[in-house]
């Protein structure tokens, strides 16, 4: 245990690569990363690991990490598969996961946190282009301690949707390769 928490190629991140969608061998590194936000005494933490067909967006919606075609360029998996051409190159076949747990010591129901893993995985979808297409595994746990009560029931809501990209980004920004 310690409050100093690794991120980028480390652990299960040592392997995750995003931008696929061309084909593996223009990947870039994913990684862990992780971001806590707190409003009063409400926290919403979140740790993700970024293994994805798709790009990571920044918040301005320009790649930040993705996919490289042969001469080296960019190459904007969302819109090369929209272009109907076929994921991944010749004979490649690529597994991908991007795992997120979000936690909060908010009090919340059963419901709620269902609700408030599927704003997490919204976030994914900002910041991961393609998102959760049909060669992703992706998933998210939310998990609560249920130590103090929320100031409305979206303020836990609102707190996931602003940590889970910041660790997205973080994730790729700190993964070495």
């Amino acid at each position: 245990a310690s409050t100093e928490i690794a991120e980028g190629s480390v652990g299960v991140g040592t392997g995750a690569t995003v931008g696929k969608a061309a084909g593996i061998a223009g990947a870039m590194k994913g990684g862990v990363g992780t971001w806590a936000v707190r409003a009063g005494d409400v926290v919403v933490g979140a740790l993700v690991v970024v293994n994805a067909v798709g790009d990571v967006r920044d918040a301005r919606g320009e790649i930040l990490a993705g996919g490289r075609g042969p001469d080296g360029g960019p190459v904007d998996g969302l819109r090369y598969l929209a272009e109907g051409r076929a994921p991944f190159g010749a004979g490649e076949r690529a597994t991908n996961t991007t795992l997120a747990v979000v936690a909060t010591n908010a009090a919340l129901s059963k419901l709620e946190l269902q609700s408030l893993a599927q704003v997490a995985s919204d976030a994914l979808a900002r910041r991961i282009t393609p998102y959760g297409t049909l060669f992703d595994g992706d998933v998210v746990f939310a998990a609560s301690t249920a130590d103090v009560t929320a100031a409305s029931p979206l303020q836990p809501e609102a707190l996931v949707a602003l940590a889970v990209p910041e660790a997205v980004e973080r994730a790729v920004r700190l993964a070495r390769g």
